[in-house]
């Protein structure tokens, strides 16, 4: 038997078998959860993925957006996933997060999420769409 479901929650598409992504009416990529999760555009070689939990989120997310190293940053709830240049340690990103009012800050080294596989291609997909206009 096969479902068709949509979803905007990725925790919903987490439980899927397989998982497609329409981004502009055009179908971008189809696949495995964890075989989306190891594209090379969701995991660029030199760069790791971390979650950093934290009060004023909103304002930590725009002092990350300034960050050199810092290749995107993304909220979730109360944290934010950051994908960084490998080199980035994590007292920069607690010195550059004190610099803004953000006094305490949990890092932790993650995978990327179905959410994540999201955010990358939608931000590819949109950045070509803006080049070739």
């Amino acid at each position: 038997m096969t479902l068709f479901v949509t979803t905007h929650y990725m925790d919903e598409a987490e439980r899927c078998d397989h998982v497609g992504y329409i981004y502009m009416s055009k179908l971008i990529v189809c696949g495995e959860p964890d075989e989306l999760k190891r594209l090379p555009d969701v995991n660029p070689p030199g760069t790791r993925r971390l979650d950093v939990t934290c009060d004023h989120v909103t304002t930590a997310l725009h002092a990350m957006h300034e960050m050199p190293g810092v290749r995107s940053a993304t909220v979730f709830g109360q944290s934010m996933h950051l994908l960084v240049d490998e080199n980035v340690k994590r007292a920069h990103i607690d010195e550059q997060l004190h610099k803004v009012g953000v006094s305490h800050a949990e890092i932790h080294e993650i995978g990327p999420s179905l959410e994540d596989v999201f955010v990358e291609l939608s931000a590819k997909h949109a950045a070509e769409r803006q080049e070739a206009a």
